[in-house]
């Protein structure tokens, strides 16, 4: 889950540029925010989990704007367990897609995450930033 807070945090920096106000609608309750979606098999198979991996790559790489706003993976969360992630910003929600290989067994799960707990950044934020001096 700290991955795909990580992943929505960044999204959010690079779209968000001025400060607007969260409609209602778009908040998630604390309870929603924790409820974590299972996944579910995929009528997909492969081979083995390289195979598995390979279809991951080709996701993220297809994966293109814009439809979504980023792609991230396939990377290893333990042995056996590979991810990849696609994020579409859609106002003050993100949808999320995750497919993972458990070995060659391919699963996925879908769900939206609501940005009211994201600060959006300000002009002033920038400027307090310290950024590595240019040659």
């Amino acid at each position: 889950m700290r991955v795909l807070k990580t992943l929505a945090l960044v999204a959010s920096a690079l779209l968000l540029a001025t400060p607007v106000e969260v409609p209602p609608e778009a908040q998630a309750t604390e309870a929603e925010a924790e409820v974590e979606t299972p996944f579910v098999a995929s009528a997909r198979s492969f081979a083995d989990a390289q195979a598995c991996a390979a279809h991951l790559a080709a996701w993220v790489r297809d994966s293109a704007p814009p439809a979504y706003d980023a792609a991230v993976g396939p990377y290893v969360i333990t042995p056996g367990d590979v991810r990849a992630h696609r994020v579409a910003a859609r106002d003050w929600t993100h949808e999320i897609e995750e497919q993972r290989c458990s070995g060659a067994a391919l699963s996925g799960r879908r769900w939206t995450h609501a940005m009211v707990d994201v600060k959006p950044i300000t002009l002033d934020d920038i400027r307090k930033m310290s950024f590595p001096a240019q040659p």
